[in-house]
């Protein structure tokens, strides 16, 4: 992989406000009937048993709505292949063939948008980007009024090119024993062992360009973020990254840290330094989404205000000007080509589960009676987690666009999550709900 001359991320943003990201996938595979059965695998296992299959969801996925989705990878790591007796060749090849159906499933559906003379546009097109209009039903344009704002509802139903993300499950999710929901292992492994755990699985596709995220996923300890970082900033893998946790209740990850005092600082830090995107929580209760978010702007907005210069003398801003620079986090454009650095500010993300528990023990849901299963449910707690939430964040619930004060990630950390989709125990309805409650359907 190598240094992105811009952040796709971003760009997606620009253009409609918000990324609805994919569901679960052992859910899926459940629901289809495949018995996942004891595999340390687990949904990697139909990298194997059933590529088919997973090219399917992928397309479900977006079809859906899935501006982003997610390689099967969760626990496919090159330790989970040995176990089950694949050697490390193998194992590689298994890593590039998810990416090979993500990337096969993006096609179809291009081919598919093609065929309805709806072609995707891509996010930086869509951002202004690159000249030319992009010829559609609607006419020419890729979402533009007739004033040259955008509208949001017409660019979603143009959908943007949809991302995928590489998913790198946790060293939790390599244990296969509900480790992702307590992560005792940081107390006996160094962070060493953790970021060459994540570098192995990396390795076999860091140079695919079929890969837009790196999606580090239910990170259930502040140890493994920073054995995360760690890598990010020795590899410079040059993909734009996430780091999500998964949280035991609304203050604390599943390990017992206070998410917004521990976690978001280091996340914070991290975007500075160009090694991530975003950060937030999945496959954690939607009841504690809220909370933590709300905890999460507040730590941000304190970050923010302590880094902000003095004003600056009327000849210095004039300089400042002229050179790109800004005092002010999330303001200004990207300096250097090829840069990893953004505009600045962490984006917000959530992708929780239905609200049901995990019984690791027995590897198994069980209902829980605040769940939000079902489809309408989840969408509008979703809409709210956009919006801000219950501690009057800002924003609407529906109807969210590009454009805006400040770029994507000051909005971001002003309103709610700018990435928001599901884990475990949903699937391409609450996607397409999701969808339809913030741009209006897919």
């Amino acid at each position: 992989m190598s240094e992105p001359a811009t952040n796709v991320l971003d760009a997606l943003l620009e253009a409609q406000g918000v990324a609805v990201l994919d569901g679960a996938q052992g859910t899926e595979l459940e629901r289809r009937g495949v018995q996942l059965g004891t595999s340390k695998l687990w949904s990697a296992q139909l990298l194997i048993d059933d590529p088919a299959l997973v090219q399917a969801i992928h397309l479900d996925y977006l079809r859906a709505g899935s501006d982003v989705i997610t390689t099967f990878t969760y626990q496919a790591s090159l330790q989970g292949f040995a176990d089950a007796g694949i050697d490390a060749a193998t194992a590689a090849s298994l890593l590039n063939r998810a990416v090979d159906l993500a990337e096969a499933a993006r096609q179809q559906f291009l081919q598919e948008q093609a065929d309805a003379g709806r072609s995707p546009v891509s996010p930086d097109a869509a951002a202004g980007r690159e000249p030319g209009p992009t010829a559609g039903p609607a006419g020419p344009s890729s979402g533009a009024t007739a004033g040259g704002a955008r509208d949001p509802h017409q660019q979603a139903w143009r959908r943007q090119r949809p991302l995928i993300a590489f998913s790198c499950g946790s060293y939790g999710g390599y244990l296969a024993d509900g480790s992702e929901f307590g992560g005792d292992y940081a107390e006996s492994t160094s962070l060493d062992q953790l970021a060459d755990f994540h570098a192995a699985r990396l390795e076999p596709v860091r140079h695919r360009p079929e890969i837009d995220l790196i999606a580090f996923e239910t990170v259930p300890c502040v140890k493994e973020a920073e054995a995360i970082i760690q890598l990010l900033r020795r590899e410079r893998y040059g993909k734009p990254a996430w780091i999500s946790f998964s949280c035991r209740d609304a203050v604390h990850t599943c390990h017992g840290e206070d998410f917004a005092a521990a976690a978001v600082p280091l996340l914070a830090a991290a975007e500075a330094e160009g090694l991530v995107v975003a950060g937030g929580v999945n496959c954690t209760p939607p009841r504690f989404v809220d909370p933590l978010l709300a905890a999460a702007r507040r730590q941000l907005a304190e970050l923010q205000e302590a880094e902000r210069p003095p004003p600056a003398a009327p000849a210095a801003a004039a300089s400042a000007s002229s050179t790109g620079i800004r005092g002010e986090a999330g303001a200004g454009p990207v300096s250097g080509p090829g840069s990893a650095k953004r505009r600045g500010g962490l984006l917000l993300l959530a992708y929780p589960n239905s609200g049901e528990d995990w019984d690791g023990e027995h590897r198994c849901w069980r209902h829980a009676p605040d769940d939000i299963a079902e489809p309408g449910a989840f969408a509008a707690a979703a809409a709210g987690w956009v919006a801000g939430g219950a501690d009057g964040g800002g924003g609407s619930s529906s109807g969210v666009g590009g454009g805006g004060e400040g770029g994507p990630a000051r909005r971001a950390v002003a309103r709610g999550a700018a990435l928001v989709g599901g884990c475990c125990r949903t699937g391409p309805q609450h996607i397409r709900a999701l969808r339809a409650k913030l741009l209006g359907g897919a």
